[in-house]
Parts: C-alpha cells; sequence; structure tokens
C-alpha cells in the first residue's frame, strides 16, 4: 500500500545515554530519564535551552586559523603527485598545499568530544537486529519515517573482513576508484594503492572521499557485490523500472579517511538511505524535514576566514546553531563497524569519519515513500519521470497511483503540457540527458527490489541485471530466459537469451 499512517507508537529501543563518547564508554542516565519512544514529538526538556556539545564557546572557533604542517611523505613515488592533481580538480578556490590550513591533523580533541543530550539535542535511536522484524521496520520506522541505528545488522557480512583498507589493496591494488569530481562533474579517479597511501599518511582538515557508483557496472570493481547484502528491511528498489543507463545513481562503495565527511544536506528526489559501516566510526546529525535550510546550515554563523566543510560543521557551527536556535530538535549519534542507519526520505543529515571509515549505503523508492519521490521526480527530474511512468504503464500497478497523483495535484507531464513549456524547478542536469526513445525492453531492467511492484517481475523482466547482480540463481535465470514479455519484440527475445547463456557459460 501507499501512504503510512504518521502517529507514532512507543517502541521499547534501548535506554539512551546523556553522553556518547566516540572512544570512552558511555555514560548511561536511570531509566525513569531516559527516552524510550522514537516519535517525533520533542522529549522532557525539549524547551530549554541547549548548550553547545563543544566545550568551546560557541562564538568562537580556536581551529580556524591556519597552522603550519610539515608536508607529507608517502610511501609511493607516485601518490603525491596523483593527490595533487585530484584536489587541484577538486577546488579551485584553494591550492593542494592549503587542504591542511587549519591544522586539524593536530586537534584530535574535537574528533573525541563527546556528544551531550540535552535541550533538544536527542539521540538517534537504536535497536538490535534481533529484536527487529522486517515487518515491524516498515510499520513503525519507515512508515513513520523516523532514523535509527540497526546494531549487528551487518556483522556477518564477508565486507567485514575483506574490507579493510589493507585487504582491499591487495585485491584492487592496480583499480582506480572515484575520488572526487571537477566542477563540470567529470569523475577524478586514483588508483587504489595511490589512495591507500594517501589514507594512511594524510593530515588534510577535509580529505578526498572515495565515492564509487561503478560498483555493478565496472568488471574491476563488481566483485564488491559479492561482499555484501542488502539488508531485509529494504527489499524494494522500484526505481529499477528505470533502465540503468537512465535511472539516478542509487548505491555507493564509500572510504572516509579520518576528518572527511559531508556538510548538511538531503538526499535527492525523497528517496530513503541506509548505510552500513564495516571499519572506522561515523558521527551522525539529523534534521527534521521540515526545519530550513538556514538554521540546519548556520552558514550565517560564520566568521572571518573559517570555512563549512564537515568537520568546521561538528566543530564549531553546529554549537553555535544549537546555541541560536535552543528550539531545533537535532538527532545525534555515533554509527560503529556491524551498524546500519536508516535515514528517511528529506530529513536533513551530515557525517564526520572520527576514524578511517569504510561503508556501502542505498537509496531506494518503496511503498513507504513512492508518494513523495514520485512527485519530487516528476517536477525536478522530467525526463526520468516520463521514463519511468512509461514503463509502469508497461510493467506495473504504480502506474495507476502515479496518475492518481498527478490528477489529485492537477499536475502534467511534460508530453501533456505545450510544446516548449518547462517546470520552473525542473533540472537540468547530466541525469536528463536520457533520451525519451531510451531502449526499456523487458530485458533493460532489473527485476530485483520490484517484486512488490512488478507481478512476477523474475519472469516479466529480463535477464540483464542478473549480471549485474554477482552470480544468478540457475532458476532465476531459466525463468528469465523462458519467459516472454507481451509485446516484446524477437531481437529483444534473442537478445536476452544470448546474454542469459553467456552468464550460464561465464
Amino acid at each position: 500500500g501507499f501512504g503510512c499512517h504518521t502517529n507514532l507508537a512507543p517502541m521499547g529501543f534501548h535506554d539512551t545515554p546523556i553522553v556518547e563518547a566516540p572512544f570512552e564508554q558511555k555514560t548511561e542516565v536511570p531509566e525513569k530519564q531516559a527516552h524510550k519512544t522514537i516519535g517525533l514529538a520533542s522529549p522532557e526538556g525539549g524547551s530549554s535551552t541547549a548548550a553547545p556539545s563543544s566545550p568551546l564557546a560557541a562564538n568562537s572557533s580556536p581551529s580556524r586559523s591556519p597552522q603550519p604542517v610539515n608536508e607529507v611523505k608517502f610511501d609511493h613515488r607516485r601518490t603525491a603527485g596523483e593527490v595533487r592533481r585530484c584536489k587541484k580538480g577538486k577546488r579551485t578556490d584553494i591550492k593542494p598545499h592549503e587542504w591542511d590550513k587549519f591544522g586539524y591533523f593536530a586537534k584530535e580533541e574535537v574528533l573525541q568530544r563527546p556528544i551531550v543530550y540535552e535541550g533538544s539535542t536527542v539521540p538517534i535511536p537504536r535497536v538490535k537486529a534481533s529484536e527487529m522484524t522486517p515487518e515491524r521496520f516498515f510499520k513503525e520506522v519507515a512508515c513513520q519515517a523516523q532514523p535509527i541505528i540497526i546494531e549487528e545488522c551487518c556483522s556477518h557480512w564477508p565486507a567485514m573482513e575483506r574490507w579493510s583498507i589493507d585487504a582491499l589493496e591487495e585485491r584492487f591494488r592496480h583499480v582506480p576508484f572515484k575520488v572526487a569530481k571537477d566542477d563540470n562533474g567529470k569523475k577524478l579517479r586514483m588508483k587504489f594503492k595511490y589512495f591507500a597511501d594517501y589514507v594512511r599518511h594524510q593530515r588534510d582538515d577535509n580529505p578526498l572521499y572515495l565515492f564509487e557508483t561503478d560498483m555493478d557496472d565496472n568488471a574491476h570493481i563488481r566483485p564488491l557485490m559479492d561482499d555484501y547484502e542488502v539488508p531485509q528491511y529494504f527489499p524494494h528498489d522500484w526505481f529499477s523500472l528505470v533502465n540503468t543507463d537512465a535511472r539516478p545513481p542509487f548505491r555507493w562503495f564509500c572510504i572516509g579517511p579520518k576528518r572527511s565527511g559531508t556538510t548538511v544536506h538531503t538526499d535527492p528526489l525523497g528517496t530513503a538511505a541506509w548505510n552500513a559501516v564495516t571499519h572506522g566510526l561515523k558521527r551522525w546529525v539529523l534534521m527534521e524535514p521540515h526545519e530550513t535550510k538556514k538554521r540546519v546550515k548556520g552558514k550565517e554563523f560564520l566568521q572571518k576566514g573559517e570555512d563549512d566543510e564537515a568537520i568546521m560543521y561538528f566543530d564549531y557551527i553546529l554549537p553555535r546553531i544549537k546555541q541560536a536556535y535552543p528550539d531545533l530538535k537535532i538527532y545525534e549519534g555515533l554509527q560503529k563497524p556491524g551498524e546500519v542507519i536508516f535515514v528517511p526520505g528529506d530529513w536533513w543529515h551530515g557525517v564526520l569519519n572520527l576514524e578511517d571509515t569504510v561503508a556501502v549505503t542505498q537509496n531506494y523508492c518503496g511503498p513507504d515513500n513512492f508518494d513523495l519521490v514520485w512527485t519530487k521526480t516528476r517536477r525536478e527530474r522530467e525526463k526520468i519521470a516520463w521514463l519511468w511512468l512509461r514503463n509502469m504503464r508497461r510493467y506495473s500497478p504504480l502506474y495507476q497511483r502515479a496518475m492518481e497523483l498527478n490528477k489529485r495535484d492537477n499536475f502534467k507531464m511534460r508530453h501533456e503540457r505545450p510544446a516548449g513549456e518547462r517546470l520552473s524547478d525542473a533540472s537540468s542536469s547530466s541525469s536528463e540527458s536520457s533520451s525519451d526513445s531510451s531502449s526499456d525492453e523487458a530485458v533493460d531492467l532489473d527485476p530485483v527490489g520490484l517484486e512488490a511492484a512488478v507481478p512476477d517481475a523474475f519472469k516479466t523482466l529480463g535477464a540483464v541485471g542478473f549480471k549485474h547482480q554477482g552470480s544468478p540463481v540457475r532458476e532465476m535465470v531459466t525463468a528469465a530466459r523462458n519467459s516472454m514479455v507481451p509485446g516484446e519484440g524477437a531481437a529483444a527475445v534473442h537478445k536476452r537469451r544470448r546474454l542469459v547463456e553467456e552468464m550460464r557459460n561465464a
């Protein structure tokens, strides 16, 4: 179904601490003082003034003054040149040697600073995977748009051993990974042996961050797909109704060196996300969707000579926000190896890597957020919306719901409006480059994640998706090979069967 109820019910999650320290034992509070629900209503005392989480005064930032740092020595002769090349491409406002000018390498206190839960600052709710069924998660978490950290959710993954920096270097030593983008959106890649060298020795305030989107398309990187599985709580992937060449990016393999992170933002198109950590430690901050960009980003509090990278945000911008807006409800928490965090659509969130951290994350559209995702996509990504709607009509009952939403809002798709008329907030990004005539034969669609949206998805849709999902299950391959889609041409049938045979013989 669509449109989950929004009334929150109490849940028996763990008692929550008033202080959460990254590298020391937590301090617990008595049960009567602990917040034991995951409701969005402010906890007791939420209206009181929130003291800054920093022991430093909220209107000062002792870390902001540039401080000289000794030149970094790398193990590989070519590492320095590769790092310089990627830094020059990523940031044109500063020179490569200025990436450490604020001296955060020497300020470990910023990373070790405990989170203080008081006033309107509350912990991200936590629950053990053994206590959370998929049914309960859907009803009490996803449908309530409630962030949560699930403990021991991915502790069984092979990635828990295979994704250490040393193990990854051994497997992918000469494979280039994306570590940045330039101003034109061009991906900047670096061989893993050089990036691993950089991770071990870097002293940057905001280091290069490995974000690889080509896990399933790049044959050299695809073995990573065998090291993890999508957690049972996230079975849906309704954007799979758009072929892989046209759909927006949705899966990332990430390595964030110590002090790296992302500033506060919302994910695109209202999609929800899960993020699993296999190595390292992340500090998260989340704020509710109704909060304004001005309040959550706090750029008005920047002082002369300061920057607003992730570490600066957690160091002095966030404490100033708490002091200026004591009514602003802020969720904070630490994510450790084996844990998965769920970030609902449209929630503001930012992260700081307190250690060298390895993670995988995926965004999704499913029954809990389809209405939000569709209404955003149809306005912000017109061509993708058209391709998506076209395939809904061909393969899925989702078409009826999308048309109901369009009718409710009196929204006209691009093909329903006069020629040349464009929505004021429609995107002109590269993701809009897909042609309206893009091939969307059943063979081009990945059935994984569509079981609830497409009747008999594995029989109806083609086999290309199996090529991106590791070793296919023989029964699924057989079904894809033998299935016939109404209206599917002979050429598409031949193409699909040839691809399946190639996989069987691989």
